[in-house]
């Protein structure tokens, strides 16, 4: 890419100057490079016809490859022929655009297979840039109404026949394709045999050597791979050599769904079927599932709203209720009440609660406000769950499949991104963390509330710890998700409940410090 190029780049898109080269520039060249195979010379192309390209998530990127991958029965070398002829197609909605104009193409061009399919959007890169009922359709209903057929149905067969053949056709504009058929109808030519693909046309951008491509690799750090996804590998033993797994480990996984060193792993040949019975394949037989949901709500005391709060003191509590399924849900409870002993200085008395579900306490850090303690809620769940976890290090017979609600859209900002929270949480200090994140002032993030809870959450879903980290290990036994209060097993009211133990512990607290100050 020379200078020049990479000048109008920038003046396409200025916020290219603004991007990290670490945290963002770098691993997405390298997604281009190592995850779609995209020659160098043409990374250059997309970033200079298309830089808003590089504003995109690395998540984001790899669920439209991913999309179409399953789609067409595509290797991801192949999807990325496809984008660097038509880098644009990235731009495009997953849900929105690509996936319906894919499912519309194989019903009405009767495709019955994935991969013929996946042929015809290789032959035609920009077709997926279409308008779905503007273009792709209209252009059946162009050709059909022109054959000599009178029978609608047998038109539209035949329409969808010179389409397979010529699937050019799709990226000629509705004008031109409706010009050349009057011309083939004035001169008495077959519409059908005119249509037809030539050998004219433009010179292909460029072509991958003819080579064997492996079934490819999805990989993840949750169950489902609809949401999140950490690398595409071209083939499993790819895979197995970037992990320092064995390449038969990595096949194992994908056809029975369990996690492997903290991660899960799928294919297009073996779709993995999500089990979340055990940390490894090889103790599949001999390994229950616990399910867990921990639903987190903080709040202060006096509210934010109260003009009285100015000039006083104000204080802040939160609450966790713990729900359970798989195991003795008494005994957990006690175990997890336990850990949060271990954890927290100050329990709030709950009077007559009993159930032990809920975990009332204060909030323990200097300027308590409802964003601080929201996220605080949170991060002291990873806390019990790493002290109770630490118990299960030996339990080879159970594996933790942990959901962590939050009713706060503060704290979803942050954590709704799963693979940059495990990103966030490789880093030692919050220094090397705010580095990543690309700011200088941690006060805006809390910081000190934030970078423990990206440490946790790393742990707990088997990352590896820093080289400098001495007195932590990863967790195998565990998963961890964030999710919405609102889509867990709480109705609207019991949140609105939790939200009020929060603020009543903090109320707790309030009246138990303005009792010790001196009349």
């Amino acid at each position: 890419m020379s200078i020049k190029e990479l000048k109008e780049a920038v003046l396409k898109q200025p916020s290219l100057i603004q991007y990290g080269i670490a945290s963002s520039l770098r691993p997405k060249l390298d997604f281009f490079l190592s995850e779609l195979g995209i020659p160098h010379e043409h990374i250059g192309r997309i970033i200079y016809t298309s830089p808003a390209i590089m504003g995109l998530s690395l998540n984001t990127l790899r669920l439209k490859v991913a999309s179409i991958m399953k789609l067409c029965a595509l290797h991801p070398y192949e999807v990325g022929m496809i984008v660097a002829v038509s880098p644009p197609t990235l731009f495009l909605s997953q849900k929105g655009k690509i996936e319906p104009a894919l499912k519309y193409l194989a019903l009405a061009l009767s495709l019955d297979e994935p991969r013929d399919l996946g042929e015809l959007v290789l032959k035609a890169p920009r077709l997926l840039r279409q308008g779905l009922e503007t273009s792709l359709m209209k252009k059946i209903d162009l050709i059909a109404e022109a054959l000599p057929s009178t029978n609608m149905e047998d038109s539209n067969r035949v329409a969808a026949g010179i389409l397979r053949q010529n699937p050019a056709l799709f990226d000629t504009s509705n004008a031109v394709i409706t010009e050349r058929i009057e011309r083939c109808v004035d001169a008495g030519k077959d519409v059908a045999q005119y249509l037809l693909p030539s050998t004219k046309g433009r010179k292909k951008l460029f072509q991958y050597p003819t080579r064997e491509m492996g079934d490819p690799i999805f990989m993840s750090s949750i169950a489902t791979f609809d949401s999140s996804l950490l690398k595409i590998y071209p083939d499993a033993a790819s895979s197995a050599k970037e992990m320092g797994l064995k390449r038969a480990d990595i096949v194992k996984a994908c056809t029975n769904g369990l996690p492997l060193d903290g991660h899960y792993f799928s294919s297009l040949m073996y779709p993995c079927e999500v089990k979340s019975k055990s940390l490894s394949a090889s103790t599949a037989d001999t390994t229950k599932a616990v399910y867990v949901s921990m639903f987190c709500s903080g709040g202060i005391y006096p509210s934010d709203s109260v003009e009285a709060t100015r000039g006083q003191s104000t204080t802040g509590g939160f609450a966790i209720q713990i729900i359970s399924e798989g195991t003795e849900e008494t005994r957990l409870l006690f175990e997890m009440s336990n850990a949060a002993n271990k954890c927290f200085g100050i329990r709030v008395p709950l009077g007559r609660e009993r159930s032990g579900d809920k975990l009332l306490t204060v909030f323990p850090l200097v300027n308590p406000s409802r964003n601080r303690c929201d996220l605080f809620s949170c991060a002291s769940a990873l806390r019990v769950l790493e002290a109770f976890l630490a118990t299960k290090r030996k339990d080879v017979q159970l594996f933790y499949d942990i959901k962590v609600h939050t009713d706060s859209t503060y704290v979803w900002k942050f954590v709704r991104d799963q693979e940059r929270l495990m990103s966030l949480g490789s880093c030692f200090t919050s220094l090397e963390m705010l580095s990543r994140m690309d700011v200088t002032d941690g006060s805006s993030f809390n910081v000190d509330i934030l970078h423990p809870l990206a440490r946790s959450f790393s742990r707990l879903n088997g990352q590896e710890e820093p080289p400098q980290s001495k007195n932590h290990r990863p967790f195998y036994n565990s998963r961890v998700n964030f999710c919405s209060s609102f889509d867990g097993k709480l109705q609207p009211r019991e949140i609105k409940t939790l939200k009020e133990l929060g603020k009543s512990a903090a109320m707790w607290q309030f009246n138990r410090e303005k009792s010790f100050v001196p009349k």
